[in-house]
């Protein structure tokens, strides 16, 4: 893989995994639930499997205690199920054939899947997990193309963006007060409340 080649696809990675900072105010939760989006629940077991993928993936016990490794999976979950909300809405649809070709052109930039998996997982993307995000970023981009058609590649992804805090407010999204705050005007990720500062036990 070309010096060229190697940030271009690290970049790519790095800016999912920002786009995918979404939690939401404590409040309302169901039991046992990491968060909730409407009727939709994303329940503290998935949330767990997923942790437990990346640490796995990573080479860390399963059992390690990560104080953000937990939110900021549990913001990429959130992420996911808004974005998938939105593209129904505006009747896009991904196809397996888009992912594998989004994710060969991966390969041919990085060498093969290995090189691929290992800049992945730098970016804390568990190899059974880089297909869900690489359906994110399509439909992001389909999403952005959708909502501002004439607008610049900027236009088109403030466009997604405030597509997203729309839509969290809908459905009033609500996360576990024991895995961060929310800040909607921002889509930012607050503390953790102090009287909850201690990373929670999953698994």
């Amino acid at each position: 893989m070309t010096a060229a080649r190697r940030p271009r696809l690290a970049l790519a990675v790095s800016a999912l995994a920002v786009a995918a900072t979404v939690l939401t105010a404590c409040g309302g939760q169901q039991a046992g639930a990491a968060a909730t989006l409407g009727d939709t629940r994303i329940s503290e077991q998935t949330l767990s499997a997923e942790v437990q993928a990346v640490l796995a993936a990573k080479g860390q016990p399963v059992t390690s205690v990560d104080e953000s490794l937990p939110s900021e999976m549990l913001s990429r979950l959130i992420t996911i199920e808004l974005v998938d909300e939105i593209a129904t809405r505006e009747g896009i649809v991904v196809t397996q054939g888009q992912i594998d070709e989004q994710l060969a052109n991966y390969e041919g930039q990085a060498g093969d899947r290995a090189a691929v998996e290992r800049l992945f997982i730098e970016q804390g993307v568990a190899p059974s997990q880089i297909e869900s995000i690489i359906r994110l970023q399509t439909q992001a981009q389909a999403i952005g193309i959708a909502l501002a058609p004439n607008g610049s590649a900027e236009d088109q992804g403030q466009a997604v963006v405030d597509a997203v805090v729309a839509l969290s407010e809908e459905l009033d999204t609500t996360v576990s007060p024991r895995f961060g705050t929310w800040d909607a005007t921002t889509i930012s990720v607050g503390p953790t409340p102090d009287d909850l500062s201690a990373p929670p036990a999953l698994g």
